[in-house]
């Protein structure tokens, strides 16, 4: 019992750390036009672009909803040099409602470290291409090497007016490999479609 009694004491004072890696982070995210990306990684403005789909379904809803990744380097004499862009799209206007909407409130992707870039103005982490439609970022936050993307209002399947989010995207060292992403609904859970992330 002496020896059970002294082990309780050490335990109690354990300190568990938390690596730095692993700590939350709040990521700066700039607001641009599609001109302004394409400045930032090919000199006459216009990016050649890969695009990869990869399709989800959230329970509740009926049909097929899609995310699109598209990927381009940055090429010599430009702020991205050297990097690559990834751009992500949601897109939800092949799915319905079978009753109350099952919405994308947030999106987790496994990143790893992102690249700074002078989008407009201070460097930013990432970049969200503003427009009157769609639904952009209310914050993007980095834990380790994933980020939770969240947006201002839930985008949702038809009948809605919200059935797509804004371009949003970001810069990293490495090339695409095949990864996931985890979609959050509003109502049920959450779900996982095959996608395009950085190497890392």
């Amino acid at each position: 019992m002496r020896a059970f009694r002294t082990f309780l004491g050490l335990a109690a004072c354990v300190t568990v750390l938390v690596p730095p890696s692993a700590m939350a982070r709040q990521l700066a995210i700039a607001t641009v036009t599609p001109q302004g990306v394409s400045c930032i990684f090919t000199p006459a403005c216009a990016v050649t672009a890969t695009d990869t789909t990869g399709y989800f379904d959230l329970f509740g809803n009926n049909g097929r909803s899609k995310i699109l990744v598209r990927t381009y380097p940055g090429l010599p004499g430009t702020r991205a040099a050297g990097l690559t862009g990834y751009s992500i799209f949601i897109d939800m206007k092949g799915s319905t409602a079978l009753g109350m909407p099952n919405c994308v409130q947030k999106l987790t992707i496994d990143t790893g470290p992102l690249t700074p870039l002078n989008y407009l103005g201070p460097p930013a982490d990432m970049f969200v291409v503003g427009s009157s439609g769609g639904a952009g970022l209310a914050s993007a936050v980095q834990t380790g090497d994933k980020v939770t993307f969240t947006f201002t209002k839930p985008v949702c399947p038809a009948p809605s007016s919200l059935t797509e989010s804004l371009y949003f995207g970001f810069a990293a060292k490495n090339g695409p490999v095949a990864g996931t992403a985890e979609i959050t609904g509003s109502l049920h859970g959450s779900t996982t479609a095959k996608i395009r992330v950085p190497q890392h």
